[in-house]
């Protein structure tokens, strides 16, 4: 009880933080000030190692959100080390005994919890900044692999790709203090059910004021095929990491004959946070009775469901999500049987390829600008200055092609 007291002690302060921008003294937090909005092409033209913010950078991050706020950093890594596996607490406990006699023991304890000055810095920097919690599994297992700073700077790169209005909305939470209540003529396999559909951290992690962080955890996908998964009515994105690797630059795939000259991760990242827009998009951020088997989302939207259903994808990369999620929805590239993973990839070419994606569907295209875009528009990968795949030769094909989704 002592550590759930804690922590859900430190969601309020920083809860409470969050609301005192017109206060003199202290900056807000979550002002995504430094990591803005990148509309043109130039974070899917790189590679892993390219255009992420720089050390020099993190540093003037947290300098701006820690300036007169003298316990921010203990509560903030509170928060983004919350685990309540015994071998997470023992390893925390060993990493708080080594630091205790640096002049920042909270920063070396984050340190060590990555194992990575850079992980440790970007992590803190996007916390303050965007309200992004990126962390390890609960899961101990071994099989679980974990992120480290090459992950967090892609989570960085599709962050930056959704508007800030976008960022703020997926960090609601659904309130459930009404739940029972609300479930209580239900079968009782029934209740189980919706119990078991929130996260485990619920109490201790959602904050005063009804919001949740967005976080990423590793962790196993379905089959431990899927790359990256999005549980209904949540803003939590599990990764499967071995899978998701597989759309880094330089990886070679036999059975779609390219070869990626760029971080192909990014789209997947920002195809998953998709599906949190989808969640929250309808919300009014005050309805009590706003559980996972009634809620309205874009995808479930009577009027939505007819644009969804008519607009045609674009076709260019026709197989991004073949060649990486074991979908029984695609059929030569294209999502027809999920509406909601059709708007999910809707969103994503949106941001991605919307010079295609206007041709392809342009009343879909007109939607996403007008009603969930707000009119923000972007570049997209067909901006980039030399083509982003090549075709794979003879003997790659044969020596190092890989096979998924089998």
């Amino acid at each position: 009880m002592k550590r759930t007291q804690s922590l859900w002690g430190a969601g309020l302060l920083l809860c409470g933080l969050s609301a005192s921008a017109a206060a003199p003294g202290p900056e807000a937090l979550f002002q995504n000030r430094f990591f803005t909005l990148s509309q043109n092409a130039e974070l899917l033209c790189a590679t892993s190692e390219q255009q992420f913010l720089s050390s020099e950078r993190l540093a003037e991050v947290i300098r701006f959100y820690e300036n007169n706020h003298p316990n921010l950093r203990q509560q903030a890594v509170a928060v983004l080390t919350d685990h309540a596996n015994s071998e997470h607490l023992e390893d925390l406990a060993g990493y708080k005994d080594d630091c205790q006699k640096q002049v920042s023991a909270e920063l070396c304890v984050l340190e060590k919890y990555w194992d990575d000055k850079d992980a440790a810095w970007r992590a803190l920097a996007l916390f303050y900044d965007t309200k992004t919690v990126i962390k390890h599994s609960e899961d101990y297992r071994y099989q679980v692999k974990r992120f480290g700073a090459d992950h967090i700077r892609v989570f960085e790169k599709a962050i930056r790709k959704i508007p800030a209005f976008l960022r703020q909305s997926i960090s609601k939470a659904k309130p459930v203090e009404n739940l029972q209540r609300e479930i209580a003529d239900k079968p009782s396999a029934i209740q189980e059910l919706i119990h078991d559909a929130f996260q485990e951290d619920y109490n201790t992690s959602i904050w005063q004021d009804h919001t949740h962080p967005l976080t990423f955890t590793p962790g196993m996908g379905f089959r431990s095929q899927t790359v990256a998964q999005v549980f209904s009515g949540q803003n939590l994105i599990v990764f499967t990491v071995k899978e998701f690797d597989k759309g880094k630059e330089g990886a070679t795939y036999r059975d779609i004959d390219v070869q990626y000259l760029v971080d192909f991760r990014l789209p997947i990242v920002v195809h998953e946070i998709a599906h949190t827009i989808d969640n929250f998009h309808f919300w009014n951020g005050t309805d009590d009775l706003y559980f996972f088997y009634k809620y309205h989302k874009i995808s479930n939207d009577e009027q939505i469901m007819k644009i969804i259903a008519d607009a045609k994808l674009a076709l260019w990369p026709s197989k991004w999500f073949e060649a990486f999620e074991y979908l029984h929805e695609v059929n030569d590239g294209r999502y027809d049987g999920n509406t909601q993973e059709k708007l999910a990839e809707l969103v994503a070419q949106y941001v991605l390829i919307p010079e295609r994606l206007q041709t392809s569907s342009p009343a879909a295209y007109q939607w996403l600008r007008n009603e969930v875009f707000r009119g923000i528009e972007y570049q997209g990968y067909d901006r980039c200055p030399t083509p982003v795949t090549r075709p794979l030769s003879w003997w790659q094909k044969y020596a190092s092609g890989k096979l998924l989704g089998q």
